[in-house]
């Protein structure tokens, strides 16, 4: 029931909104045109913009799951319905911006991990300026920038709190089960066979890597939240019964590097509870570094090129991580081939590499033959599978050297909080979180999920999290410094 003592401004707004529905179902009806019964929700959708900008970002969280690619006549694709409100919050930030400034954060938006992610994004701009083909490098820049902006600046203005963060758990984790569940009882229609795995999540996910890193990436986060409430709790048997799904969703995926990235994120507990996460980290980078020069010495890399006519693609699981290991298989064979051209991509321009986004459209002639398989065509249009070498191609080695740089100061603040905090509930947070960043961290070695929306767009927002609890985390003890000093 209208109630007939609102204010005159929610009065003016609910008779506008009805007028525009009426008119709107009027011109749908008659144009024979559906997208004008969505002007009035637009509208709605507007003004809720306006007055709370929060209700919108974890309305934009709760459809990241679901989130399905959408290709029009031209070439031209979106995810629909994540991008176009990421740009309608990109545009929200925007005005925050240059009109109420003095709401922003200034603590967040200065931590030095932001300068650090700032650097990476002005390098990228900077590359940009010298691609060969530059409108396809502002086409990446200009999409990057929702990315990043509706994730990592509008997710650091809402997730400030515990609170929030609960929120925007529960956002992500009800649809991801719903969507993993959906995907399992399509994959036991298909006996579980490994040859029908990229059926059984259509139209939500492109294929099982990008399922299977996701569902990984949630892992974490959701076994931390089982700690949030008492036992025989509904919440708690919920969240108890979404692990077993999320493992469950995770094994039937048959994604080796998911797999692996779960393990990885097992032992990166224990490294950081025992203060040792960073000098993992510094090892495996010096072990990726003397395993890189070692293969390219003497081009003992060619030693490995594969048998065309055995590098197939294996239906059978058992068989395909045999071949694996054997070299055989030919996703890990013609991940090898891109490789290679990538190396020598990266020795032709060091410094400011190609350019973002340029990777496709250059690589075939740096390719070595020795290495191609039946599915080197690249009909799909995909990149390296590797995203270090895929920045250092597009960015140079200045590149690469930020982007080492920002996931060493992610893994330095995520170890840091959990040791300092004090409260379990702060202190699972942190771990959890650092443990799904781990998680991209691994997978991205053998894909190039960070463009990718639901992992990429998680990544960012882990940032935002992360720079969030170091600011929670001074203010509190800032406030008990103040404490102690009026009391002494």
């Amino acid at each position: 029931m209208l109630n007939l003592q609102a204010k005159p401004v929610e009065l003016n707004i609910f008779w506008t909104a009805t007028v525009l529905a009426i008119a709107a179902m009027f011109a749908g009806f008659m144009l024979e045109e559906p997208l004008f019964f969505l002007v009035p929700v637009g509208f709605l959708f507007a003004y809720q913009l306006i007055i709370n900008y929060k209700i919108i970002f974890f309305l934009l969280l709760l459809v990241t799951p679901g989130a399905t690619e959408f290709y029009f006549t031209g070439g031209f694709s979106t995810t629909l319905p994540t991008e176009p409100i990421m740009i309608v919050l990109m545009l929200t930030f925007f005005f925050f911006l240059m009109m109420k400034r003095e709401n922003l954060d200034k603590a967040f938006f200065t931590h030095p991990l932001a300068f650090v992610l700032y650097l990476h994004f002005i390098w990228m701009i900077f590359t940009s300026i010298f691609a060969d083909e530059i409108v396809i490098s502002l086409k990446y820049m200009v999409a990057k920038t929702w990315f990043i902006v509706a994730f990592f600046c509008v997710a650091g203005m809402v997730i400030k709190n515990i609170n929030h963060y609960k929120a925007a758990f529960w956002c992500l984790f009800v649809p991801t089960v719903l969507l993993t569940i959906y995907t399992l009882i399509n994959h036991m229609h298909y006996q579980f066979r490994f040859s029908e795995v990229n059926k059984t999540m259509v139209p939500f996910f492109r294929n099982h890597v990008n399922y299977a890193v996701f569902l990984a990436l949630m892992l974490p986060l959701t076994i931390a939240a089982t700690k949030w409430y008492e036992r025989f709790t509904w919440q708690k048997m919920v969240l108890k019964l979404g692990v077993i799904i999320i493992m469950l969703g995770i094994y039937f995926a048959y994604t080796r590097s998911a797999w692996l990235s779960v393990m990885g994120a097992l032992v990166a507990y224990y490294l950081i509870k025992n203060n040792k996460l960073i000098p993992a980290a510094f090892i495996a980078i010096v072990g990726v570094i003397i395993f890189v020069f070692y293969m390219m010495h003497d081009n003992k890399y060619l030693d490995y090129a594969p048998e065309y006519t055995k590098t197939i693609y294996h239906s059978d699981f058992s068989d395909h991580m045999e071949s694996t290991i054997s070299l055989e298989d030919v996703s890990s064979a013609e991940r090898i081939y891109r490789w290679v051209a990538a190396v020598h991509m990266i020795e032709d321009k060091p410094v400011l590499g190609f350019g973002p986004g340029q990777f496709y459209f250059n690589y075939k002639e740096y390719t070595v033959n020795k290495f191609e398989t039946y599915i080197s065509r690249n009909e799909e249009q995909s990149t390296v599978h590797n995203y270090y070498l895929q920045i250092t191609v597009e960015q140079g080695f200045i590149g690469i050297t930020i982007w080492v740089l920002l996931l060493l100061s992610i893994l330095y603040l995520g170890q840091r909080l959990y040791n300092k905090y004090k409260d379990s509930e702060y202190k699972a947070m942190a771990m959890a979180i650092t443990l799904s960043i781990i998680t991209i961290i691994i997978n991205i070695s053998l894909s190039d999920l960070i463009e990718a929306d639901k992992i990429g767009t998680c990544f960012f927002m882990f940032m935002a999290i992360l720079i969030n609890l170091d600011v929670h985390y001074k203010r509190n003890q800032a406030a008990v410094d103040t404490s102690k000093e009026v009391n002494l």
